[in-house]
């Protein structure tokens, strides 16, 4: 058996987290309402070393997005062209080029060879292939429409694929000005600012703040650059470690909310994410508890996160879930209205892959406008950058001719 922690509420509506043992995740879930405790959720538990292996793993290889959008695009093709699944879990063993996702597809075939099911397979890597994903699959293995579920699969994480795409390509330009900017300041007051330094102090005159300033901090790189080597390995260190934390979860869930700019294109990602994966999961036939539960743990931002969980509590009271959903200050009013439209027309589904497109190409266009934006931003960093410099080179020698 394996062990999953899970999140639940008891009769009193008292939040509970443990952890219990079961043959999959929804055995786990019966195990908890049989003691009459509503899930919140349930994840398969791996300790502190898996993570930090998996995370390090996922840096430097792994199965990427675009790699499983492929994988479920290429089962999808197959299924419907009538290959059997476990032909087309092997002819994708043979074409990919991941050694990783060969290496994933083939532990995929020996629990489906042991008489296991696909959905109970991908649940057995939960690193690689997320709730929703497994969900997915599930439903369609009872519906006996594995090929369409998968195919709907594929659009959803190419769609994912596509948009971080473009917030990469959109920061690439800035991260690549500001590296060049640092290289350039390390390179001047390694080289260049020493000589300057000398020539200043025998010639005896009064030097400005800034120049005074570009010399210590020249001096304390060329003689003490070990410990600004120590100092910057642990402040990433830490801030790698705390942003995992509870409290560092919630700070930069706040921080993406409320940032200038950013916040709209978060909220748009956010929106569409809780639309199109909500959509999939109801048009997949998964309860809509479970389809909130799931697309709470997928949305990527704590605050998020808890008010979903309250909106899964308020529909399993009877209350529609357009109500819950107006209470969410990060999602428009649209999307709550729509969301009513889709209950009372009984074609939920379909609303939010609706919500879902319209969210993504606003998000596209706000994608736009913030590289225009960025760029003249950049540029304004780079000319105070050089200001100081040029003015902390140039006062001093032009104080040296007016001497001489």
């Amino acid at each position: 058996m394996d062990k999953y922690v899970y999140e639940a509420r008891d009769k009193a509506g008292k939040v509970i987290k443990g952890m219990v043992e079961a043959d999959s995740s929804e055995a786990a879930e019966d195990v908890l309402k049989y003691n009459q405790l509503f899930v919140i959720s349930v994840r398969p538990y791996r300790t502190v070393e898996e993570k930090i292996l998996f995370s390090i793993h996922s840096i430097i290889g792994g199965v990427k997005a675009k790699d499983k959008a492929v994988f479920a695009r290429q089962l999808s093709t197959m299924i419907t062209a009538g290959l059997p699944l476990m032909d087309a879990l092997k002819y994708i063993v043979k074409q990919t080029r991941n050694k990783d996702m060969a290496l994933t597809t083939l532990k995929l075939i020996s629990f489906i060879e042991r008489g296991k099911s696909f959905s109970f397979a991908l649940e057995q890597l939960p690193e690689v292939f997320p709730q929703s994903f497994i969900s997915m699959v599930r439903s369609g293995e009872a519906s006996g429409k594995l090929d369409q579920v998968l195919a709907n699969l594929a659009d959803q994480l190419e769609s994912n694929y596509a948009m971080r795409s473009k917030i990469k390509g959109a920061l690439v330009y800035p991260v690549f000005i500001l590296f060049t900017l640092f290289g350039v300041g390390v390179f001047a007051l390694v080289f260049i600012i020493p000589k300057l330094a000398e020539v200043f102090s025998s010639s005896g005159v009064s030097l400005p703040i800034t120049t005074l300033l570009l010399i210590g901090a020249s001096n304390f790189v060329i003689n003490y650059w070990y410990i600004l080597i120590v100092v910057i390995i642990v402040v990433v260190v830490f801030i790698g470690y705390y942003i995992t934390t509870e409290n560092g979860k919630v700070i930069v869930s706040i921080l993406s909310l409320r940032l200038p700019v950013m916040s709209k294109i978060n909220k748009g990602i956010y929106v569409a994410t809780f639309a199109r994966t909500l959509g999939l999961l109801t048009s997949g036939g998964v309860p809509i508890i479970k389809a909130l539960s799931i697309v709470s743990d997928s949305i990527g931002n704590t605050i998020i996160e808890r008010q979903l969980k309250d909106a899964m509590m308020d529909v399993e009271k009877g209350i529609p879930l357009s109500e819950p959903i107006a209470k969410i200050k990060a999602f428009p009013p649209l999307v709550s209205s729509m969301i009513a439209v889709g209950e009372q027309t009984g074609q939920l589904d379909k609303i939010m892959l609706n919500i879902a497109r319209i969210y993504e190409e606003d998000t596209n266009n706000s994608l736009k406008g913030l590289t225009s934006l960025i760029e003249p931003i950049i540029m304004l960093i780079v000319g105070i950058g050089v200001a100081v410099l040029a003015v902390s080179v140039i006062m001093p020698i032009y104080q040296l001719t007016t001497v001489f």
